[in-house]
């Protein structure tokens, strides 16, 4: 048998002996909705199940714990949680984002982000608990929203939990700053 790289770097096995699938298989109930409509026949979705079924089923029981996770990780949109929010002088509500890194103006027809602010250029922000607004003051802009989908302290707690985050140094003997945590993400001075 052949190895190659998957996507996310991991060594997997190509042209395993496909698993013989039972004739009351049915793809409904191990397949997304979304993917059986797009699919060519229930019969390919079935082969792919086959496939990859066969490249797992020799793994123990930590080897694919570990390859779900890497795959999972290797997702693109791992960590970022959307909201939909109405922006100060916007006509109708809009899809914002908030990632490890920086807050995204999301195009809710594709899903691209069509403006993206960076929490390193991001001088600081600011909740107005009575009107729950979230006002933000970055380097060449300031942003306010109100969000729809969630309390505006969810939105709060996202910023300021990834800024805490991405403050922390890489040292695993580093002292949690309780303070500096609570300060970022509980919406107090």
């Amino acid at each position: 048998m052949q190895t190659g790289k998957t996507q996310n770097g991991t060594a997997s096995k190509k042209n395993a002996p496909p698993v013989q699938l039972p004739s009351d298989f049915n793809v409904d109930e191990f397949v997304s909705q979304r993917y059986v409509r797009k699919a060519r026949s229930k019969q390919s979705l079935q082969q792919r199940v086959s496939d990859a079924h066969s490249n797992v089923k020799s793994l123990g029981c930590t080897e694919a714990k570990l390859q779900y996770i890497r795959t999972w990780e290797a997702l693109p949109e791992l960590g970022i949680h959307y909201f939909i929010a109405k922006f100060r002088n916007a006509r109708k509500p809009e899809l914002i984002a908030v990632s490890h890194n920086r807050l995204m103006k999301i195009n809710s027809d594709n899903g691209e982000a069509t403006k993206s602010w960076r929490f390193s250029g991001m001088k600081k922000w600011h909740v107005n608990w009575e009107i729950r607004h979230i006002k933000v003051q970055c380097d060449n802009e300031d942003i306010e929203f109100k969000p729809l989908s969630a309390d505006c302290k969810v939105v709060h707690e996202f910023i300021g939990g990834y800024i805490f985050v991405s403050m922390r140094s890489k040292d695993q003997k580093q002292v949690l700053d309780e303070e500096g945590f609570h300060r970022l993400t509980g919406g107090w001075s």
